[in-house]
């Protein structure tokens, strides 16, 4: 239902376009201005970060970028997948080419391992390493990248991103150019996979790291969190029905009971975010405790939902309502509501983020210091002067949950099944478009969006995401302050976010206006999505 409402949305903003002359040309000439500019002036050869000044001197992904970096998370495989949408919407060869130099640069990034880091540096490992020991090593509460692995990651989407894009354009066309480098992650996929049926953070395993409090490196554990399990259960899908690839059939059914496995028992009868080998919930970074996650436990009660529905195996449900009793018996009390400012919503609970194991304490996260020579995390069940650059409370749409499992358990788990890919019945694949945002987009906006280009063929904008630049470390007697403000800013926190207000051009912002152009185009033709 939600897919017609966008669609109808869609058809009534490019009404209101026509009205102010506004041609699928117009549209297409403007997208292919920005798209020159962003490849020609913008890309390191096809690759990108997230935030760019406007003389293009300085970069930004995660944290600050060198000229040499292209960054895998986030900006460069979702601007290919956008590329080879907008080739769908146009037919225009001009925009398959961009998408091939994408792919061309991450299979340049791509490991021996088969996957992808966060980013890569064009200009070698040393580059990198000094990258780390400086940029990376400084960036308080952001522990990923605090060492040189060398290895590849799933965290963030990282390497189920890139595969994903990857095989896509190889199916585009079969080009043979792009086989190698699907079938070297497709392995890396399956190699990859832990006895418990859940994949690591990172891979090859590496257990180099541990944590300041002694802890195991948790890059090795089971991993939930950022979907890490749940992306490659998705990979797999497309590996056994779009690839043909036999091989990922078992390990497909279980990663799905990997999922079902790991639930965790009365009290707190949800999911953690990670596992160490035995089964109980890992430690990660500093402000991630050993915890049931209640985010966590809303996406495993959704991808068990999903499962059934691929199977019609209605084990996938039996836990399910435990799980969501557990989310309604974390809601915070009005005392805590008040405190931190929130008012009921009905239908939703607003609770914390983490929960004590075996119990239903509350663990809130807070803060204190500037830097990483000077700062340290703690989490205990005092709800006041959380940190905010994570959330320590979130709130769940319980009422979904509830309503999208009656559905589930009502139905006939023999028509399910008959209805599911795994029955030979239906299949899965690509859509024609891939990206998001076109489905989202509000077209009435083409206007406004084309008369934003400038004469190079920019998108000029605030930057949300700017961090400080490595200026050297912190003394470990600098000042610590007594709440979570006092913690922001410091120019020796290379995490810290620049506030100054600077602009630019922001890959998201490309990308949505990119997104609306297509979406306009696609309804002006009188398409489909």
């Amino acid at each position: 239902m939600k897919k017609y409402i966008v669609i109808a949305a869609a058809f009534l903003s490019v009404s209101a376009a026509a009205r102010d002359g506004l041609s699928a040309g117009k549209a297409m000439e403007a997208m292919k201005k920005a798209v020159a500019y962003l490849y020609e002036e913008v890309s390191l050869e096809g690759g990108f970060v997230w935030n760019y000044s406007e003389d293009l001197s300085q970069r930004w992904g995660e944290l600050e970028a060198w000229p040499t970096m292209v960054w895998v998370e986030k900006s460069t495989p979702a601007m290919g997948q956008l590329m080879l949408d907008a080739y769908h919407a146009t037919g225009d060869g001009y925009y398959y080419d961009r998408a091939v130099e994408t792919a061309r640069i991450l299979i340049r990034g791509q490991l021996p391992c088969g996957g992808w880091n966060y980013k890569f540096d064009l200009a070698g490992a040393a580059s990198e390493k000094k990258w780390y020991r400086t940029i990376g090593k400084n960036a308080w509460g952001m522990g990923e990248h605090g060492f040189y692995y060398g290895n590849a990651t799933y965290d963030d989407n990282v390497t189920a991103g890139a595969l994903d894009f990857l095989i896509r354009i190889y199916l585009e066309k079969l080009d043979p150019q792009f086989k190698p480098a699907v079938e070297k992650g497709i392995d890396m996929l399956l190699d990859s996979q832990l006895e418990s049926g859940g994949w690591p953070q990172r891979w090859p395993l590496m257990d180099c790291h541990p944590n300041s409090d002694g802890t195991p490196d948790y890059s090795s554990c089971t991993t939930f969190n950022d979907n890490v399990t749940v992306n490659n259960i998705d990979l797999l899908l497309k590996a056994y029905f779009v690839l043909g690839d036999n091989r990922a059939e078992i390990p497909l059914y279980r990663a799905m009971d990997c999922v079902r496995n790991l639930q965790q028992g009365f009290p707190s009868s949800g999911w953690a975010d990670q596992y160490y080998s035995d089964g109980t919930p890992a430690k990660a970074r500093d402000f991630e405790p050993a915890a049931v996650s209640t985010t966590r436990t809303k996406d495993n009660i959704l991808k068990l939902i999903e499962f059934y529905y691929l199977t019609g195996d209605t084990k996938y449900l039996s836990g399910i309502p435990a799980a969501i009793d557990f989310l309604k018996r974390c809601r915070l009390d009005d005392g805590q509501m008040a405190k931190i400012g929130k008012t009921p919503k009905e239908g939703f609970v607003t609770c914390p983020r983490f929960i004590k194991p075996g119990t239903m304490e509350p663990l809130f996260l807070h803060r204190e210091g500037q830097h990483v020579n000077n700062g340290r995390y703690w989490y205990d069940d005092n709800i006041e002067n959380l940190i905010t650059h994570y959330a320590s409370v979130v709130t769940i749409d319980v009422g979904s949950l509830e309503s999208w499992y009656g559905k589930a358990a009502s139905s006939d788990p023999s028509e399910v099944y008959e209805n599911s890919p795994l029955s030979g019945n239906s299949t899965i694949g690509y859509r024609k478009f891939e990206s998001k945002g076109i489905y989202t987009a509000d077209t009435g906006k083409t206007g406004e969006i084309i008369a934003s280009l400038d004469r190079k063929g920019r998108w000029i904008s605030e930057l949300t995401w700017v961090l400080m630049p490595y200026v050297g470390e912190g003394d470990s007697r600098d000042p610590v302050g007594s709440c979570y403000a006092d913690t922001e800013g410091s120019p020796y926190n290379t995490a810290a976010l620049d506030t100054s207000g600077k602009t630019g051009i922001s890959i998201d912002r490309c990308m949505e206006n990119i997104s609306t152009l297509i979406a306009f185009i696609i309804k002006k033709e009188g398409n489909e999505y």
